[in-house]
């Protein structure tokens, strides 16, 4: 079971919001934007992002096979990312024994990170705004425990407005809505009901830019 929120979301070219790329001087070891615990991403091959985004469907259908709730798909996912074993279901692998979601986390000494560490339906995302030239920010595929920073399935980037201009008419057909995020810089933000929109929204970028040679 994958998360979905009754979310209303503004597909519209967000004319209002601030659109230019960082300069060199203000992107430090954690990015932009005075997010903590980010890194930079800026930069991504297409060749990066496929593999990113096939990672993460694989990843999503494993999880939506074992998970009957929000807080299961929670739960499964966040053992994933951690390599935590602790954070499965309790019972989870007795109940499946041969889940190939038992090899992925590990017995919690994993040294190899998923999806370049970012989070299970943010990150294919993240990585295809990166190999079209706009530089994510911070990402969020919104949590249901009370720490998760953003109600809703989020990713926050810089870009050109030439660049979101492009992006609009995929943004709206995925299902996706545009925000403002220049509280932190100048930033916008896809936002989207489920990660199953944010991801569509990947698929269309990578496929669009194939197919036009996108250069940054």
């Amino acid at each position: 079971m994958i998360p979905r929120l009754d979310l209303q979301v503004n597909p519209s070219f967000p004319e209002s919001v601030p659109m230019r790329m960082p300069s060199e001087d203000e992107v430090d070891e954690e990015g932009y934007g005075f997010f903590q615990g980010v890194w930079n991403i800026s930069g991504a091959s297409h060749a990066d992002a496929l593999t990113i985004i096939t990672e993460e469907r694989h990843l999503v259908d494993l999880v939506d096979q074992v998970a009957a709730s929000p807080e299961e798909f929670e739960a499964v996912a966040t053992a994933i990312e951690n390599g935590t074993p602790d954070s499965l279901p309790q019972g989870f692998a007795a109940a499946h024994p041969r889940s190939e979601i038992l090899e992925i986390v590990g017995d919690g000494d994993r040294e190899e990170s998923v999806l370049d560490g970012l989070e299970i339906g943010v990150a294919g995302l993240s990585f295809a705004l990166s190999s079209i030239g706009c530089f994510p920010a911070a990402s969020c595929r919104s949590h249901t425990s009370e720490h998760s920073w953003s109600e809703e399935p989020v990713v926050l980037f810089a870009a050109e407005r030439t660049t979101v201009h492009w992006l609009t008419a995929m943004v709206r057909e995925s299902g996706c809505g545009f925000g403002d995020g220049s509280g932190r810089g100048d930033l916008l933000y896809v936002e989207a009901p489920s990660i199953t929109n944010l991801m569509d929204l990947a698929n269309r970028i990578m496929a669009t830019a194939g197919r036009q040679s996108f250069n940054r």
